[in-house]
């Protein structure tokens, strides 16, 4: 069975936990990477890391999951109290590095 653990603070956190999946409820970027960091070298499958924490990583951090590949999955989730999102922005930002070219939804 894949394990799947999200690092995620506040209103995420207990969404995700009412989803069912495991969440360490991380309260800032720099324990958000210090964990990240322990999860690449882990058996876990998939790794949900707030979006908020994405733009906070060190340089060096940044590229070395820019250049991950193979598991874990990483996957960035957006908080859910945002009232406007761009959908085809977000969606095209996250296909794009995963199939290697721009997928456009129309």
């Amino acid at each position: 069975m894949p394990r799947i653990v999200a690092l995620v603070r506040d209103n995420t956190a207990l969404k995700l936990m009412l989803a069912g999946i495991p969440v360490e409820n991380t309260h800032d970027a720099r324990t958000a990477e210090a964990r990240l960091d322990e999860l690449l070298e882990s058996d876990t499958s998939v790794v949900i890391v707030q979006e908020a924490f994405r733009s906070a990583f060190s340089e060096f951090f940044a590229e070395r999951l820019r250049r991950h590949k193979g598991l874990p999955l990483i996957v960035y989730c957006p908080a859910f109290e945002e009232e406007e999102s761009n959908v085809d922005a977000y969606l095209s930002a996250v296909l794009k590095p995963a199939v290697g070219y721009e997928i456009r939804l129309e």
